[in-house]
């Protein structure tokens, strides 16, 4: 939160979320393509979520470029 806060975001909502496996897959439906999903899915639903309402000019360009790369490997070489 204190990188979002940093970057200029505004957090403008915050509510502690839980997902039952079967929101958590539909939550991921975009990525069952990689050999990860189950993994993916079962941590979601393993427990607590924070969700966050953020706000900022271009906030979704902004937020992925501050986020990084999905994939770890990728985020390292960078």
């Amino acid at each position: 939160m204190d990188a979002i806060l940093s970057s200029g975001f505004e957090i403008s909502a915050m509510q502690m979320v839980w997902f039952d496996h079967a929101a958590a897959q539909e939550f991921y439906e975009a990525y069952k393509f990689l050999p990860e999903h189950k993994k993916m899915v079962d941590h979601l639903a393993s427990g607590p979520s924070v969700a966050l309402e953020v706000r900022q000019d271009n906030v979704i360009e902004k937020l992925r470029k501050l986020s990084g790369p999905y994939d770890p490997e990728i985020a390292r070489k960078l």
